[in-house]
Protein backbone atom coordinates (compact mmCIF):
# COMPACT_ATOMS: atom_id res chain seq x y z
CA UNK A 1 0.00 0.00 0.00
CA UNK A 2 1.31 3.42 -0.96
CA UNK A 3 1.31 6.27 1.54
CA UNK A 4 -0.57 9.23 0.07
CA UNK A 5 1.41 12.43 -0.32
CA UNK A 6 0.68 16.02 -1.22
CA UNK A 7 3.20 18.19 -3.03
CA UNK A 8 3.61 21.59 -1.39
CA UNK A 9 6.01 24.47 -1.93
CA UNK A 10 8.61 25.27 0.74
CA UNK A 11 9.54 28.89 1.36
CA UNK A 12 12.92 27.76 2.71
CA UNK A 13 14.41 26.29 -0.45
CA UNK A 14 11.75 27.16 -3.05
CA UNK A 15 11.25 23.51 -3.97
CA UNK A 16 8.06 21.49 -4.07
CA UNK A 17 8.30 18.65 -1.53
CA UNK A 18 6.19 15.55 -0.81
CA UNK A 19 4.42 15.69 2.55
CA UNK A 20 2.43 12.79 4.00
CA UNK A 21 -1.29 13.58 4.15
CA UNK A 22 -1.45 11.78 7.52
CA UNK A 23 1.01 14.21 9.11
CA UNK A 24 -0.38 16.31 11.92
CA UNK A 25 0.39 19.99 11.71
CA UNK A 26 2.55 20.84 14.66
CA UNK A 27 5.50 23.25 14.75
CA UNK A 28 6.95 21.94 11.48
CA UNK A 29 5.92 19.80 8.53
CA UNK A 30 8.43 17.12 7.52
CA UNK A 31 8.79 16.14 3.87
CA UNK A 32 9.62 12.66 2.58
CA UNK A 33 13.25 13.80 2.17
CA UNK A 34 13.35 14.96 5.85
CA UNK A 35 13.21 18.67 4.86
CA UNK A 36 11.29 20.53 7.60
CA UNK A 37 9.13 23.60 7.05
CA UNK A 38 7.24 25.73 9.59
CA UNK A 39 3.57 26.33 8.70
CA UNK A 40 4.14 30.02 7.93
CA UNK A 41 6.67 29.15 5.17
CA UNK A 42 4.63 26.33 3.62
CA UNK A 43 2.54 27.13 0.55
CA UNK A 44 -0.12 24.48 0.13
CA UNK A 45 0.12 24.29 -3.63
CA UNK A 46 2.23 22.17 -5.98
CA UNK A 47 4.31 25.01 -7.39
CA UNK A 48 8.02 25.15 -8.12
CA UNK A 49 10.63 22.60 -9.05
CA UNK A 50 10.05 19.16 -7.55
CA UNK A 51 12.51 17.91 -4.92
CA UNK A 52 14.46 15.00 -6.42
CA UNK A 53 15.04 13.16 -3.09
CA UNK A 54 11.27 13.37 -2.42
CA UNK A 55 10.55 11.99 -5.91
CA UNK A 56 12.88 9.04 -5.30
CA UNK A 57 11.45 8.37 -1.84
CA UNK A 58 7.83 8.50 -3.01
CA UNK A 59 8.61 6.50 -6.16
CA UNK A 60 10.33 3.77 -4.16
CA UNK A 61 7.15 3.22 -2.13
CA UNK A 62 5.08 2.39 -5.22
CA UNK A 63 4.45 -1.35 -5.34
CA UNK A 64 2.19 -3.39 -7.55
CA UNK A 65 0.23 -0.40 -8.84
CA UNK A 66 2.18 0.31 -12.00
CA UNK A 67 4.95 2.06 -10.08
CA UNK A 68 8.35 2.74 -11.55
CA UNK A 69 9.84 -0.51 -10.14
CA UNK A 70 7.19 -2.83 -11.60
Amino acid sequence: MTMPYVWWHSGYDRLCHAFSVAQASEAYFEAACAHSVPPDLLVRSPSGTLCVPCLVRVGSTLEGDGGWRD
